[in-house]
């Protein structure tokens, strides 16, 4: 995923930027199309993180035969993407102060564009992790450097939330709990150095 310089090799997401605002606030609002991610269940803890990542992982074959099956019932090896995403997280979106810790999250790794829907990608055979098309969908991206994890980025987003243009601010989409709905992309792998990572906060927005 670049190589400990952080330069990015691998296949990313394609996105519109609707919006520049990064020299006024410090963000861009952008469009994605549909995408299709290989998910599991993730928690807060840095182990949980490291569980989900391995099966992920093993799931497009990183570490020897890949733990899927194509439709003639044969493993294929998955191209690795970036980034990798942490989503159903939530933050507090009412005081503004401080995150609400929340369990119940996924990690996904996106699948390469040759798989143009769910039935063209191979099957996991490990029955905790599960393919899913995430809908199309625009967002308010914040990027930043340096290490991350949810925790942090649950930290981030209140304060990225704060600094949402007004009419921005009242279109963020919001969990059933009325908390902020956003996901943290990574786009290196652990060697990378600290300060070459990429990292990105994304907010959901409705549409205007």
């Amino acid at each position: 995923m670049g190589g400990c310089f952080g330069r990015i090799t691998v296949e990313t997401p394609t996105h519109t930027v609707v919006e520049d605002l990064t020299a006024e606030h410090g963000y861009e609002v952008r469009q994605y199309p549909a995408i299709l991610v290989s998910e599991t269940a993730c928690d807060n803890t840095e182990q949980g993180n490291r569980a989900a990542f391995m099966k992920l992982a093993r799931y497009i074959g990183v570490f020897g035969t890949p733990e899927n099956k194509t439709k003639d019932g044969e493993p294929e090896t998955v191209a690795m993407t970036a980034p990798v995403l942490n989503t159903g997280e939530s933050a507090e979106a009412i005081s503004m102060t401080a995150p609400v810790l929340n369990s119940g999250g996924k990690m996904a790794f996106t699948l390469p564009s040759k798989y143009k829907t769910l039935d063209s990608a191979p099957k996991p055979t490990n029955p905790e992790v599960s393919l899913r098309e995430m809908p199309a969908f625009q967002a308010a991206v914040f990027t930043f450097t340096w290490s991350t994890d949810q925790a942090d980025a649950e930290k981030r987003v209140i304060e990225f939330a704060a600094q949402l243009r007004e009419d921005h601010a009242k279109r963020m989409e919001k969990l059933e709990d009325g908390k902020i709905k956003f996901a943290l992309a990574r786009y290196n792998g652990p060697m990378t150095l600290p300060f070459m990572k990429t990292n990105e906060i994304s907010i959901y927005l409705r549409n205007a």
